[in-house]
């Protein structure tokens, strides 16, 4: 079942000895002060790693504008980009500029894999659970009866990103750029390749 933006700011005034909401109209001023929370963190939270349910691969639209020099082209950056994760063609012959354009001296087609907002509906439980104690140890600070309560929840917070990372990692398959022949050497009967006999 996915969860609603104001289930996710209650569960967060929750943990921080607030009565649940129903509505973010009409409330007092944490309730206002955890919306406010909850759409300043969401890009930074989703930008602080390379969630893979946050993360999309788009062909990029070249620009007819020229560009100064020394780039030769210019590629309008995916709506919604909020952090870059790989481009195609595999070069570093590009940069970043103005927050919406690729500026390259390569001409296409460019593919780039990036980290957007999805809609709440989309975010996953386990991210969720974590969200919820990012927007709690955000608020914690200023609500917080006394000032150890606010190490709790951000040791709570800190436990909940580790699990929600780990769970994350499990979508993308594994994959070891070593060889070692010990463990390879299982697989083919326990002779080398191009070993004598």
């Amino acid at each position: 079942m996915a969860l609603t933006k104001v289930q996710i700011i209650s569960n967060a005034l929750a943990q921080l000895g607030h009565a649940p909401i129903v509505s973010l109209i009409d409330q007092d001023e944490l309730v206002v002060a955890a919306e406010q929370a909850y759409d300043m963190l969401l890009p930074s939270v989703l930008s602080k790693n390379n969630w893979r349910f946050a993360s999309k691969f788009e062909q990029l639209s070249l620009l007819v504008e020229t560009p100064p020099p020394p780039y030769l082209y210019v590629y309008q950056l995916p709506s919604g980009w909020l952090k870059t994760l790989s481009v195609w063609p595999n070069t570093y012959d590009w940069d970043i500029f103005n927050g919406n354009k690729i500026y390259t001296f390569n001409q296409g087609p460019w593919y780039m894999q990036f980290i957007y907002q999805p809609d709440v509906s989309a975010l996953p439980p386990w991210f969720v659970n974590y969200f919820v104690y990012e927007i709690a140890a955000y608020l914690c600070l200023s609500n917080a009866q006394k000032t150890e309560y606010y190490s709790v929840i951000e040791g709570k917070r800190n436990q909940m990103q580790a699990m929600a990372c780990a769970i994350d990692c499990q979508n993308r398959p594994q994959f070891t750029q070593v060889d070692f022949p010990v463990l390879g050497n299982r697989a083919i009967g326990g002779v080398y390749p191009n070993s004598i006999s």
